[in-house]
């Protein structure tokens, strides 16, 4: 007896995949273009039956493909995302997909937890495919990308980050597209899962949430993808109180969630999230400057500027200096330099102020620095927790914490690293005093003060 896609395949002509894709995308762009430029996503019944009706009156078909395969198939193609949409959608959880990169139409990798890589299970069918799927992706989150702006970036989901170059002269015609899609938290790891897997210890972990808890403010350097964001999260997830306001200020994309909901779905803290927002006008441009600003009248108990890149870092550094404990990332080499890269950017902002001064005042907002880092095994490690202090009018950056590696090796084509988190020092008699006056237990601060 036949099977579904012989007697398919009897009654149509068989052509490649691709082939039939273009095909079907020309009719659809002349014939029903309104239903593929909605701002929501086409009518699934609709547009399948469209399809249906195109290939019986065509008398086209793919060769051991069934016909509702090929039609599941094109609709898939045309009103979803091509390979990509199982892992945007969360299909493929074992292992956990953190990210995507796709370099080219036909170099597209997946990245898993771990740090597994691997190339996708599908492929763009060509660089005007990929373009088409890209685009079709961002316009479902309000992102418009063309030759006149090949560059965009911004988020799909609260937890998905995307950054895409659709070319317009900036690559060669036969790339099509770049694109780096990262999954923000994908395990939704929590403060155990990060002790477990060996970023930090139990007690580096206390040791930084309290702190921010009990009014220290605190900056976090590192790489791209050494999971600053991951690790932030979880601190003040469970150093703010239910009851306290915490107010977070992100740039350009949205990947923070840590509004808590309880029986029947009610909210149970207090969380306002925003994102700056890009205008043709700079006059109308909302930047974190303008967040920061807006939101330190919103009476505000702790405030998260994510990522400081620029000018804002000025005022970030005065809101931390007006007692509310403020928690950030910057990009830099290790902890030491932190202090460095602020006063650098905040003089973009300064005025007239001598760096002396910036020194000053960025050493007393921000006394708690720590850097977090992927190390050659893979492992992303808190590598090390400073107390930063004035000393000559200068920066003193004492560690507290660092990642001693002994040894590394080969093994299996793999790195293995060999090391321990040792505790080298404790918080000055200055910052213990600030911790007592917040309200810290007496037994709290002294369990971190024991070598």
């Amino acid at each position: 007896m036949r099977n579904n896609a012989d007697l398919f395949l009897s009654q149509k002509g068989s052509m490649d995949f691709p082939k039939l894709l273009e095909k079907v995308q020309t009719y659809f762009s002349e014939h029903y273009k309104m239903l593929m430029i909605e701002d929501k996503s086409p009518d699934e019944k609709q547009m399948k039956s469209y399809i249906r009706q195109y290939l019986k009156e065509n008398s086209l078909g793919v060769g051991g493909m069934s016909e509702e395969e090929t039609v599941n198939r094109l609709y898939t193609e045309m009103a979803e995302f091509s390979f990509l949409t199982p892992y945007l959608n969360g299909e493929i959880k074992d292992p956990v997909v953190e990210g995507i990169e796709i370099n080219s139409w036909d170099c597209v990798w997946v990245k898993f937890a771990g740090g597994r890589m691997e190339r996708a299970k599908g492929q763009f069918f060509s660089p005007a495919h990929a373009k088409d799927v890209m685009t079709r992706l961002l316009h479902q989150s309000n992102i418009s990308m063309d030759n006149s702006k090949p560059l965009v970036r911004g988020h799909l989901r609260k937890n998905i980050r995307i950054t895409v170059n659709g070319g317009g002269g900036t690559l060669d015609d036969d790339v099509g597209i770049a694109a780096s899609i990262r999954f923000i938290n994908p395990n939704n790891l929590t403060r155990d899962d990060l002790i477990r897997f060996g970023t930090l210890t139990s007690e580096m972990m206390d040791f930084l949430v309290y702190c921010y808890r009990y009014g220290l403010s605190m900056m976090l350097a590192g790489e791209t993808d050494s999971g600053k964001t991951t690790l932030m999260d979880i601190i003040m997830s469970l150093a703010v109180p239910n009851d306290k306001k915490l107010y977070t200020i992100e740039n350009g994309t949205r990947e923070m969630d840590l509004v808590k909901r309880g029986e029947n779905q009610k909210i149970i803290n207090s969380v306002v999230h925003t994102i700056t927002k890009e205008a043709d006008d700079p006059k109308l441009a909302i930047t974190q400057q303008t967040l920061l600003e807006h939101g330190m009248t919103m009476n505000p108990d702790y405030i998260c500027m994510a990522e400081v890149k620029g000018s804002e870092a000025f005022e970030t550094i005065e809101a931390a200096l007006t007692g509310h404990p403020v928690i950030g990332t910057t990009h830099t080499d290790c902890a030491e330099t932190i202090p460095d890269r602020l006063v650098q950017l905040a003089s973009l902002r300064s005025g007239n102020l001598s760096d002396k001064t910036l020194y000053s005042m960025a050493v007393k907002a921000f006394p708690i620095l720590f850097y977090s880092e992927k190390m050659a095994d893979g492992v992303r490690r808190v590598t090390e927790i400073c107390e930063c202090r004035l000393k000559d009018g200068k920066p003193d950056v004492i560690p507290l914490w660092q990642y001693q590696v002994r040894s590394n090796e080969e093994t299996n084509g793999k790195t293995v690293v060999h090391g321990q988190f040792v505790k080298c020092g404790v918080i000055s008699e200055k910052l213990q005093q600030r911790l007592r006056r917040k309200g810290i237990p007496e037994s709290l601060l002294q369990s971190f003060l024991k070598q």
